[in-house]
């Protein structure tokens, strides 16, 4: 009788403890930044991997911080110097030739008519290896400059030396653009025998003379290639991490417009960086970002943004879902603004989502979003600005950061 008597209590103690751990597991965002100032900053911190796979870390990571030189800068007069270069000489810009970024002007017809813009669309390629991106956006009697097309696997080492891949206009005959590898980094929690790899290909003959359009890009590599979902779903097979994983496409198309500014600049970053915790990045710009403007815009492209875990990925599961993103002027440290995600964000959506690959299959994101004028950045020199991320665990890598001042 005692026992029977006793059987409710130790219940109720069950459910208490339960209830502690998830209290503890899944803290308050502010609790999360305040451990995050108390730890070490480290350029690269090393990231805990998941065994199983799924694009998480069972704990968010470490802060890290990095600052970065511009990759490539652009603006009318920078279009029409190097357009005039290379018809020359018929050779690629000796200032193009260092940048990862392979941009070409030589068939621009110049001079440009009004300021420059960039336009970006992606496609998730996961158990796939191809897929279509739908460019939208940019206006009618704009002016094509040229065009990449960036693109992000987790593969086992080394990278690919001239990654051959299929790419054009859907529906027509695809051509072959080979691309660069970028530098390699962490895997962003799947399997630990992989890297992360980006590539990089200039497709500007592939763009269409309206520029807007669907375009096809095949021949990516991918274990898997049947299209089925990388989360496990009830009694549907679990997660399958064989490499190589393909993560997604993007591309980036510069134009010139009549409606743009003349003084209009864009600044090109590549990466890339994984982060699953707190993650800044302080990219130094030269020449300086101009004032007077009366618009900021902002281009992010990445890999492994997803909702959840659970029937297929599908199922929200917060806060691990809640990234949350910043642009910011370091020198003036009143001059913040989230851009992304909840409680403050101008836009309450996160940036890493998968939203390239929605509903399904997730895992590469494309963002752009307008948020300021131009003095938000140029007060204090605009010598540079930060992108500054919050990762609650989900294992994320940026891999184009692009900035447009118009």
């Amino acid at each position: 009788m005692r026992i029977h008597k006793l059987t409710p209590i130790i219940v109720l103690l069950v459910v208490l403890a339960v209830i502690t751990a998830i209290l503890v597991r899944f803290r308050s965002v502010e609790a999360q930044q305040d451990r995050a100032a108390r730890t070490p900053i480290t350029a690269k911190a090393t990231l805990q991997q998941t065994e199983v796979g799924g694009g998480i870390n069972p704990s968010p990571g470490p802060e890290t911080k990095l600052d970065t030189q511009t990759d490539l800068y652009l603006d009318a007069d920078e279009v029409e110097r190097r357009a005039r270069e290379e018809q020359t000489t018929g050779a690629t810009a000796a200032a193009a030739a260092v940048s990862p970024v392979p941009v070409s002007f030589k068939d621009v017809v110049l001079p440009l008519q009004g300021g420059i813009d960039h336009a970006v669309a992606g496609v998730a390629t996961r158990n796939s290896g191809q897929g279509v991106i739908r460019l939208r956006g940019v206006p009618p009697g704009s002016q094509l400059l040229s065009a990449v097309l960036v693109w992000g696997e987790i593969a086992a080492p080394p990278a690919v030396a001239g990654y051959n891949v299929g790419f054009g206009r859907d529906c027509a005959v695809a051509a072959n653009v080979v691309g660069a590898a970028l530098p390699a980094a962490p895997q962003p929690c799947w399997n630990p025998a992989g890297q992360f790899f980006a590539y990089i290909a200039n497709v500007t003959a592939q763009i269409a003379p309206g520029i807007n359009g669907d375009y096809r890009i095949s021949g990516l590599r991918s274990a898997i290639r049947d299209g089925r979902c990388p989360w496990g779903d009830g009694n549907c097979p679990p997660i399958n991490n064989t490499l190589p994983l393909s993560e997604g496409a993007s591309l980036i198309v510069f134009y010139a417009n009549q409606c743009i500014p003349r003084k209009a600049q864009l600044y090109v970053n590549v990466g890339p960086q994984m982060f699953s915790g707190p993650h800044s990045v302080t990219h130094f710009t030269l020449p300086p970002i101009a004032g007077g403007l009366p618009n900021l815009k902002h281009s992010r492209i990445g890999a492994d943004g997803q909702v959840g875990l659970s029937n297929c990925g599908l199922r929200a599961f917060t806060p691990l879902s809640d990234e949350r993103t910043w642009i910011e002027n370091p020198v003036v440290a009143a001059n913040s603004v989230q851009i992304k995600g909840d409680v403050g964000g101008l836009n309450r959506d996160s940036d890493w989502n998968g939203y390239d690959g929605e509903p399904l299959n997730k895992l590469w994101d494309s963002h752009t979003d307008v948020f300021a004028d131009s003095d938000f950045l140029a007060k204090g020199g605009g010598l540079n600005y930060r992108v500054r991320y919050l990762s609650q665990g989900d294992c994320v890598v940026w891999v184009v950061h692009i900035l447009g001042v118009r």
